[in-house]
């Protein structure tokens, strides 16, 4: 978690640091359940909601991303592969 008040103090960011974990493995189950989902049915359109805008956007550049390098990698493939 990013923070602007007290960087410097390392027993808080250890005591928000092991809340999150805590948090996060309550979640663990109910993740990883839905991650197999996601992995199962590539394809399927998520719901998009108005408060998932942040992960939406990410999920965009990553896909952005990943498909700028497929072309480059597909590019230097066809230049490497003689006629």
């Amino acid at each position: 978690m990013a923070r602007n008040f007290k960087p410097e103090d390392q027993a808080l960011t250890d005591k928000i640091r092991e809340g999150q974990g805590k948090i996060f493995e309550e979640d663990l189950e109910m993740l990883e359940a839905q991650q197999r989902n996601l992995l199962r049915y590539p394809d399927r359109q998520l719901l998009k909601l108005n408060i998932d805008g942040g992960g939406v956007q990410a999920r965009r550049i990553i896909d952005r991303i990943l498909t700028e390098e497929l072309a480059e990698e597909q590019a230097t493939q066809a230049k490497e592969t003689p006629a």
